[in-house]
């Protein structure tokens, strides 16, 4: 049931909060000392929804902010509560005496009422969820789930289920998603086709759901304390978590690796998922534990925030291990697209003697152990080792590790005695492999033994890896011809580059980058599938940025010598080879990169209104997701307005210039980036274009 998006308008004043309000807790369990901040409520918070690095909560009649302000109150009992991602709306369901419902929204900010569901017309509301991108609310109802766009909250959609009331909703963070519970039963929708997905029936009554950050997994909390974890590819139990008292609330942290679980009224569990039998136990006083999520602080930190008796408490979580598998995989997929790409000079031919299946499968184990070397550090310096036994018949000596897995080591029979003092075995070029629990073992090391200054050779580099990119998700033909259309792309660049700069529109000062790669997916259905990417930006060098980019203030692309330039590439790239994939009806994703510096706006600057009124778009301002608004009336007055009146002076001229784009499914994503040093290299835009199942 959580949502958790960050936006930038709350983390200051809480982290100022927060430090004003800190108190030292004791864990019995763990006899460690963590630092609790607590927030006095008049009444006991029930439902506990998370907003960037806050939260905001529902007692029996009270809406409130996490420091307890009142936002909304009403004589009804709040049963349901949902806060939009962006910051601007909480969402709440309420019942009356006579177990009529309502559903109101606000501002938090304001407090103010924005809308009331039209419960005669579309039914009383039961359950409520925002989508991930901030663009819908969707409202339950006997039999039916509505899409309400958040501009109006007017429903644009509908999904019908007879016989099926949720009570409970959330959606995953890929926005493929809606999942709905009632009693027993869960159902998960696919929220582009508003068809059914899955479905299952659990043993006991569902308390709660929610999905991984990642999307890749669907948790599904019961009563009796069982916690079920679905693949959300297949829908098929990747693995059942029991023992977890009355399985009341639980949310994922944000790598995915631990899931938080209220298991009674005064206790909470922190379980790591892949290692499930790890778990840290918290006494929760006074009791009255109804809910927790997870939420950062201004520095990202991780915290974790619960619903108590009269207060909500936010406890700091400096010692989650990191998702190690994750993050190698990240590294490796990342060094791998460099791999794959032309080198400068390369011929085609070349190309293609390099980039073999082959070649692909031995530079990804490589990489693999070189990263996972890299994260594991040296494991060794903390670790205590012992000689164990040896098997004769193999000639295998057996060195086991406390905090590591066993090696066997071969050595000669007649040498084997010469091993009996642990500290006279040194090791040396010593790499390590990432397990499926998320652990490291030793892949290969240089071993020595003082004793006779002989060294031995362990060596287990072709055991079976983790496999962290699937070897037959991109033909080699598709990456050769993703490679022959980057460079007709370059060659573009170039063209389009010598043209500008023989116009004086821009110089050698200004470099334009062009990059394309194809990343392997699944679709909502579980389908694998292809999406080709291409990407434009330019740099230009910090002195000659206001003669060549924007001027301070300036936003129209034509006033940019080197984001028209840009821009030229794009068009005659998709009037090119690239206009092949413009077909109508397929997914493109656009994300549009507008930026400032951090030169303060004093007057205000004039919006002509080119790109239309702006109201409350969904942005994502350094990577956290707020809304901005932009009027002829308001005009300019903050950096961050005027980097998205930028990113969408790209939407204008896309729309204008590129034929085809008309035809396509298009989903914009404006990202704003405020920088805050001052000067013109800060002022500049850029376009990452994703088709969906390009191939």
């Amino acid at each position: 049931m959580k949502r958790i998006l960050p936006s930038y308008l709350l983390l200051a004043g809480l982290a100022t909060c927060l430090l004003g309000t800190t108190a030292q807790a004791q864990n019995d369990n763990t006899n460690q000392t963590k630092n609790v901040y607590v927030f006095k409520h008049e009444n006991s918070p029930e439902i506990l929804e998370p907003y960037a690095s806050t939260a905001y909560t529902a007692g029996r009649h009270r809406v409130n902010n996490i420091s307890g302000v009142k936002l909304a109150e009403t004589k009804d009992t709040i049963i349901n509560m949902g806060v939009n991602p962006s910051g601007l709306h909480v969402a709440y369901v309420h019942k009356n005496k006579k177990n009529s419902t309502s559903l109101d929204i606000l501002n938090p900010t304001s407090a103010e009422m924005v809308f009331s569901f039209n419960s005669k017309k579309y039914g009383e509301p039961t359950a409520v969820t925002f989508l991930p991108d901030a663009r819908m609310l969707a409202v339950a109802t006997a039999g039916n789930i509505y899409f309400l766009e958040t501009k109006k909250f007017q429903p644009v959609s509908q999904i019908s289920c007879p016989g099926f009331t949720p009570t409970v909703m959330t959606t995953s963070p890929n926005g493929y998603f809606l999942a709905a519970v009632q009693g027993k039963t869960v159902r998960v929708y696919n929220i582009e086709e508003k068809s059914l997905r899955w479905s299952t029936e659990e043993d006991d009554p569902i308390n709660d759901i929610v999905f991984s950050p990642t999307s890749t997994d669907f948790a599904v909390l019961t009563s009796d304390g069982v916690l079920y974890l679905y693949n959300t590819r297949t829908f098929e139990m990747r693995k059942l978590i029991d023992n977890l008292g009355e399985g009341i609330a639980c949310d994922f942290n944000f790598d995915g690796k631990y899931i938080a679980v209220v298991t009674s009224p005064s206790t909470m569990a922190l379980v790591n998922i892949v290692r499930d039998s790890e778990r840290e136990y918290f006494e929760m006083e006074p009791g009255g534990f109804s809910d927790l999520a997870f939420i950062t602080d201004s520095h990202r930190n991780t915290l974790l925030a619960t619903a108590l008796e009269g207060q909500v408490e936010v406890r700091r979580m400096p010692d989650l291990e990191p998702f190690y598998s994750q993050l190698i995989a990240e590294e490796v997929d990342r060094q791998m697209e460099e791999w794959m790409k032309m080198m400068p000079g390369e011929t085609m031919e070349e190309y293609k003697n390099r980039v073999t299946q082959e070649s692909i499968n031995k530079r990804r184990r490589l990489l693999e152990d070189e990263i996972s070397t890299n994260f594991a550090g040296n494991l060794l310096d903390n670790a205590t080792m012992s000689i164990g036994s040896y098997d004769r018949s193999n000639e295998v000596l057996t060195l086991n590790f406390d905090s590591m897995p066993t090696i066997y080591l071969s050595v000669p029979e007649n040498e084997v005695t010469s091993f009996s003092n642990p500290s006279q075995i040194h090791f040396s070029e010593v790499q390590y492999g990432i397990l499926p629990d998320d652990t490291f073992e030793i892949v290969y090391a240089k071993i020595t033994n003082d004793a006779t200054g002989k060294t031995y050779i362990y060596d287990n580099l072709l055991r079976e890896t983790m496999n962290f990119m699937n070897t037959d998700d991109i033909a080699i033909e598709l990456l050769q011809q993703q490679q022959m259309e980057e460079m007709k792309l370059q060659e573009i660049r170039e063209q389009v580059v010598e043209e500008a700069k023989n116009s004086n529109v821009i110089t050698n000062h200004t470099n334009i980058a062009v990059n394309s790669k194809i990343e392997p997916d699944y679709d909502a259905n579980g389908n694998k599938i292809l999406n080709y990417i291409v990407d434009f930006s330019y740099e230009v060098e910090p002195e000659f940025s206001a003669q060549e980019d924007f001027k301070p203030g300036k936003y129209h692309v034509e006033e940019s010598g080197a984001a028209s330039s840009m821009l030229n590439i794009v068009k005659q790239a998709f009037e090119g080879d690239m206009g092949q994939y413009l077909k109508e009806g397929k997914k493109l994703r656009i994300n549009l990169l507008g930026t400032a510096d951090g030169s303060p706006i004093v007057k205000g600057i004039a919006y002509d209104g080119s790109y239309g009124e702006i109201e409350d778009e969904p942005v994502y301002l350094n990577d956290q997701l707020t809304t901005l608004t932009v009027t002829q009336k308001t005009g300019i007055k903050e950096n961050p307005q005027l980097a998205l009146i930028r990113a969408l002076g790209v939407k204008d001229y896309l729309e204008k210039n590129i034929p085809g784009f008309d035809k396509m499914s298009k989903d914009y994503r404006y990202d704003v980036k405020v920088s805050e040093d001052k000067g013109g290299e800060f002022r500049r835009i850029t376009a990452t274009f994703t088709f969906v199942d390009a191939f």
